[in-house]
């Protein structure tokens, strides 16, 4: 129960969950090493479907770095080590090839942010707020943020959070393209992320997998790449079980197992 970090695995879906509530889910030292720790192990996982990211209580996702324990360690190794653990970690989440979701199940802020951006499908509570904070600490972000969030809903958006440090609710953060969806009022964000990840767990691995390197691959490499991944992808896919299965269930008018 008192593990920073809670990871947990039911049916191919495995819930990671920030366990301080507290401290309003704060990542100290040991928080950052297990949490990089159960993204390693997800990576090795060749039977997991879904992963979800969300945060104990219903008040906060993740605010950041825990800066009462960090601002001890104000030298350049200090730096460093915040920089590489969770930097490391966040690039693993997003290169994982199965979907990993956000369920922000409360108010985000600085790192908890950087963390929504390396999630693939990303959901809140209403009451959440969301705030890159960074600048109010005189930093950038650190754990890869700022790359993500510019491909996620552009520069000049990515600029002006970035550089004022201002609060969104969670139906601003929607409409900029932060989120996805926002849940109903009273609404459970991780019941909802579950129920999405159920409807992903249904759908064929390969497909999945091979889906996400091709998005992720278009927002960085040129066209001509992109189009050659396409047709290595693709025609890989085709002869691939599942796509057998799924022409197959779609002759005989039955859904398709996977």
């Amino acid at each position: 129960m008192n593990e920073p970090i809670r990871y947990t695995v039911n049916d191919g879906v495995a819930v990671l969950s920030v366990n301080r509530p507290g401290a309003r889910n704060a990542l100290n030292w040991a928080a950052q090493e297990q949490f990089a720790e159960r993204v390693a192990a997800a990576s090795q996982d060749r039977s997991l479907r879904v992963l979800i990211i969300t945060g104990a209580g219903h008040q906060a996702f993740v605010a950041g770095g825990d800066l009462k324990e960090l601002a001890q360690y104000g030298d350049q190794a200090g730096g460093e080590r915040l920089n590489r653990v969770m930097g490391q970690a966040l690039a693993q989440l997003t290169a994982l090839p199965v979907p990993v979701i956000a369920a922000v199940n409360g108010d985000a802020y600085g790192g908890g942010c950087e963390i929504i951006t390396a999630c693939d499908l990303r959901l809140a509570a209403a009451h959440a707020h969301f705030q890159f904070a960074q600048i109010r600490n005189a930093l950038t972000t650190g754990w890869g943020g700022t790359a993500r969030l510019v491909r996620l809903i552009g520069q000049s958006r990515a600029m002006e959070l970035l550089l004022t440090g201002r609060t969104m609710t969670s139906q601003e953060a929607h409409a900029v393209g932060l989120l996805h969806e926002v849940v109903a009022p009273g609404q459970d964000a991780l019941v909802v992320a579950q129920q999405w990840a159920e409807r992903l767990r249904q759908l064929p691995q390969a497909a999945l997998a091979a889906n996400k390197q091709l998005v992720h691959a278009a927002a960085s490499h040129s066209l001509a790449e992109t189009y050659a991944l396409e047709t290595h992808l693709f025609t890989h896919l085709w002869v691939h079980p599942d796509h057998h299965e799924a022409m197959q269930a779609f002759n005989e008018k039955r859904p398709a197992v996977f």
